[in-house]
């Protein structure tokens, strides 16, 4: 019975010592993947600070790029103003002008118009009097 019970124990033995060097073996796995896990980590911290860098950095062009799209948006709001202000000017002048054309014109106009009433006038009366007088007029003539 004594062999026999040392003979268990060697193999329990035996059987640990496969255990242990099992554990090991996975000892070292865990060792590596932890080493592994750990550069990732780090690697992961550099690239996060790199992206939040280059967010910050973002951020503050497109502040810049809204800042200066304001300004520009004031710029063409005070030239639309002015430009407007000035057409509106240029149009008040055009239509004093073209009144004053108008006024010109309607009295040159009228005064055609009178010359023409005079010398219709003149004719008639000068045909009405030829009319009554031609023929004393074309026997004094006729007559001399």
């Amino acid at each position: 019975m004594a062999d026999k019970d040392t003979t268990d124990i060697k193999i329990d033995i035996e059987s640990l010592r496969k255990d242990i060097e099992n554990v090991n073996s996975i000892q070292g796995r865990l060792d590596t993947a932890i080493d592994r896990l750990t550069d990732v980590s780090s690697s992961i911290k550099s690239m996060l600070a790199v992206h939040e860098e280059k967010i910050t950095r973002q951020e503050k062009i497109d502040e810049v790029i809204f800042d200066k799209l304001k300004d520009r948006a004031e710029e063409i709001s005070d030239v639309y103003r002015e430009l407007k202000k000035d057409i509106e000017l240029v149009e008040k002048r055009v239509l004093i002008e073209i009144k004053s054309l108008k006024n010109d014109i309607g009295g040159r106009v009228g005064t055609l118009e009178r010359y023409k009433w005079v010398i219709m006038g003149g004719a008639l009366a000068i045909g009405w009097i030829l009319s009554k007088n031609l023929m004393p007029l074309l026997h004094m003539l006729n007559g001399a």
